[in-house]
């Protein structure tokens, strides 16, 4: 069995009423886990770092651009099947302000803004949940960081 990198995951999230909303994304049905709700997910380019990786493909799938970015204390792990490998996928978070529009790309059909309890229950997997309750609690001093998110700087398109 091997231990598989290059993929990320980047969770959106806003602040509405000094709570984090989170934006999950659904799945289009000819892909992999259609009719699931997620979070942005990626692979990681040749010659790309993670958080480029992640901010890339936020900017990719949502259409949105962070004013906050952010690397999580959390590696989400999953093993596969099809891989016969464990997985390792660093989480990160991106904030916008307000509930903006999103462009799905073809990878989703819909989106929601969803509170911290409506994500938990339509998150499917336990290391999506998990990022998420380290983001919000990481948030709730909001604008202020707690334990378990690291601000990256300099992050731009182009």
């Amino acid at each position: 069995m091997n231990v598989l990198t290059g993929s990320i995951s980047t969770y959106v999230f806003t602040m509405l009423h000094g709570r984090p909303a989170f934006l999950l994304l659904f799945r289009a049905p000819h892909l992999p886990h259609a009719g699931t709700w997620q979070a942005v997910h990626g692979m990681i380019d040749e010659g790309e770092k993670a958080y480029e990786a992640a901010w890339r493909e936020m900017r990719e799938e949502t259409g949105l651009v962070a004013d906050r970015f952010f690397k999580t204390d959390y590696v989400e792990s999953f093993y596969s099947e099809t891989t016969d490998a464990v997985h390792l996928v660093p989480a990160f978070a991106a904030h916008v302000t307000g509930a903006p529009g999103v462009t799905v790309s073809e990878e989703h059909t819909a989106y929601e803004w969803c509170s911290l309890d409506e994500t938990l229950q339509r998150f499917v997997w336990p290391s999506q949940r998990e990022a998420v309750r380290v983001i919000a609690e990481a948030a709730k001093w909001w604008p202020e960081i707690g334990i378990g998110l690291a601000e990256i700087r300099g992050l731009r398109d182009g």
